[in-house]
C-alpha cells in the first residue's frame, strides 16, 4: 500500500511541476482505483422491516443475495488488488526519468538566477544572512532578495523531485541532500596522488554547516568549483554518495604504500575494482 501512496505523491509532484503524466500511468491508477474502490465497496443499507409476516421472508432472502454478492465481489476485487498495485507503480517508476529530465532546464534556470545574485552579493557567506546585512546597500538589498526567491523555488523543485523518486527507493545515504543537486568529479589516479580529496571534501564540509541558512548555501554552492551542478536521477544520488568513499578509500591505499609506485598501483587497483 506505501508503493501506491509512493506513486500518488509522486504523480501529484508531477502535476505540480506541469510535467506530462504518460496516458499509461494515468490507465494504470484508473485500474488501480477501480480494484480499490470494488474492494473497498461497503454494504448496502438494510431493507425496511415489511409490515406484513408474509413479505418479511421475501425481502431477507433478497438482501441476503444481495450481501453475498457484494461479499464474493469484494473478496473477487482484492485477487486483482496486488497486480494492479504493482502496475501502477511500475507504470510511476517508469515516468521517473523523464519527469527528472523535464526538471532539469527549470533547476538550472534557477541557478542561473542565483549565480547572477551572488555576484553582486559579499564575499563572505556569513554576511549572506539576513540578520547580518546591510540593507541600506540597495545592491545587496536587491541581489538577496533575487538569490532568496530562488533558493525558495530551488528547495520547492527538490522537494517535488525528492516526492517523485521515493517509489523508486528514493535516496538515501548521508548527505542526499547535496548529492541529489551536486556530483563529485570521477577520482583519477593522478588526482588521488595529489591529494584533490582536500580540496574536495571542504566543499561537502560547507554544505552541511550552512544547512540552515538556505540562500547563503545556495549562493556557496554555485560560487564553488568543486562540484558539478545537476539533478540526480533515481538511484544517481546514492551513486554519487559512493564517489566519497572512492575518494576516502583510494586515499587510504596510497598512504598504505610503500613508495611512489606502490602508491600508484595501490590506487589504481582500487579505483579500477570500484569503478
Amino acid at each position: 500500500m506505501s508503493n501506491v501512496a509512493d506513486a500518488i505523491k509522486a504523480v501529484t509532484a508531477a502535476e505540480r511541476r506541469k510535467l506530462p503524466v504518460p496516458d499509461a500511468v494515468r490507465e494504470a491508477a484508473a485500474v488501480q482505483a477501480a480494484v480499490a474502490d470494488t474492494a473497498r465497496r461497503p454494504d448496502p443499507e438494510r431493507p425496511a422491516l415489511p409490515e406484513d409476516a408474509a413479505s418479511v421472508q421475501q425481502v431477507i432472502r433478497d438482501h441476503a443475495a444481495e450481501l453475498q454478492l457484494l461479499d464474493v465481489t469484494r473478496r473477487a476485487a482484492n485477487r486483482f488488488h496486488e497486480e494492479a498495485d504493482h502496475r501502477y507503480v511500475q507504470a510511476v517508476r517508469a515516468a521517473i526519468p523523464a519527469w527528472i529530465d523535464g526538471l532539469q532546464k527549470e533547476y538550472a534556470a534557477l541557478v542561473g538566477v542565483v549565480q547572477k545574485a551572488a555576484a553582486r552579493l559579499p564575499d563572505a557567506l556569513d554576511r549572506i544572512d539576513p540578520r547580518r546585512m546591510d540593507w541600506n546597500n540597495a545592491a545587496h538589498t536587491a541581489a538577496y532578495t533575487k538569490a532568496e526567491g530562488a533558493a525558495v523555488q530551488l528547495e520547492q523543485l527538490i522537494s517535488d523531485r525528492a516526492d517523485m523518486v521515493k517509489v523508486a527507493g528514493g535516496d538515501g545515504g548521508r548527505d542526499n541532500a547535496l548529492f541529489a543537486v551536486a556530483a563529485l568529479p570521477e577520482p583519477t589516479v593522478e588526482q588521488v596522488l595529489t591529494g584533490d580529496w582536500k580540496r574536495l571534501s571542504p566543499a561537502i564540509a560547507q554544505w552541511r554547516e550552512l544547512k540552515q541558512q538556505p540562500v547563503a548555501r545556495w549562493v556557496y554552492l554555485v560560487r564553488q568549483q568543486e562540484l558539478s551542478l545537476s539533478l540526480a536521477t533515481p538511484g544517481e544520488v546514492r551513486q554519487r554518495a559512493a564517489q566519497v568513499e572512492r575518494w576516502r578509500d583510494a586515499g587510504h591505499a596510497m598512504r598504505s604504500a610503500l613508495s611512489r609506485s606502490g602508491a600508484e598501483a595501490a590506487v589504481r587497483q582500487h579505483l579500477a575494482e570500484t569503478a
